[in-house]
């Protein structure tokens, strides 16, 4: 039988097998017993915790996938549910317009690319695997997409047989949108994490095309 180094510790059964020794003058000398000491024991996923994070990624519509960014911050009611807000910026989403030419019933197409500003509410719902540091996770949200006026070149084939263009403009506005997704957290420590994310938005308005986004990024837990 292993000789017991100490019956009872802050670290559980971790110093009870003497075979264990070496562990611990390993973190000791690192100085870094302390702080894992601390963490044993401690969920990461916990309720009552403010998040801070941000991130980077790209948005996927019509035509090519495009980079954007954003920052968010999160609360947890509880271990599982954490009601957050956003904001998100697409520097361009790929947009799709028609128009009738006056006079002529001749329909114009104008394909655009469109910067937008996401502003939103939502809740992520934690799936936690035992103690486990990966966290997969289920996001929904509601909010608003709001573009400022952009130039835009329609064009048709006129009577003639002929290509034509018309240039107009779509007037700046404001999109009501749904978002639905997923993503998984990586708790690194008990204060500071990764996460990877992937939505899709269903614009609700005169913007009605679907289109998405893949994002990694950080958070800190201030609590």
């Amino acid at each position: 039988m292993p000789r017991t180094l100490y019956k009872s510790t802050p670290c559980g059964n971790v110093l009870r097998p003497a075979r264990n020794l070496a562990l611990v003058l390993a973190l000791v000398g690192a100085g870094l017993w302390p702080q894992w000491c601390r963490g044993q024991g401690v969920s990461v996923v916990r309720s009552g915790s403010f998040e801070i994070g941000g991130f980077a990624g790209a948005s996927y519509g019509v035509d090519d996938f495009r980079a954007m960014g954003g920052a968010n911050v999160t609360y947890a009611i509880n271990k599982w549910i954490l009601p957050y807000a956003e904001y998100s910026y697409f520097p361009g989403v790929a947009r799709k317009l028609q128009t009738t030419i006056p006079g002529t019933g001749i329909t114009a197409t104008g394909t655009f690319s469109l910067p937008l500003s996401d502003f939103h509410g939502g809740v992520h719902i934690r799936i936690p695997i035992r103690e486990s540091p990966i966290v997969p996770y289920l996001v929904a949200g509601v909010g608003a997409l709001h573009h400022f006026e952009k130039p835009v070149t329609f064009t048709y084939t006129g009577a003639d047989n002929l290509q034509h263009t018309l240039n107009s403009s779509d007037p700046a506005g404001t999109d009501f949108a749904f978002n639905v997704g997923g993503g998984i957290r990586y708790y690194i420590s008990q204060r500071f994490g990764l996460r990877v994310e992937a939505k899709a938005y269903k614009p609700n308005s005169s913007f009605t095309d679907v289109f998405g986004k893949v994002e990694g990024g950080f958070f800190f837990q201030l609590r």
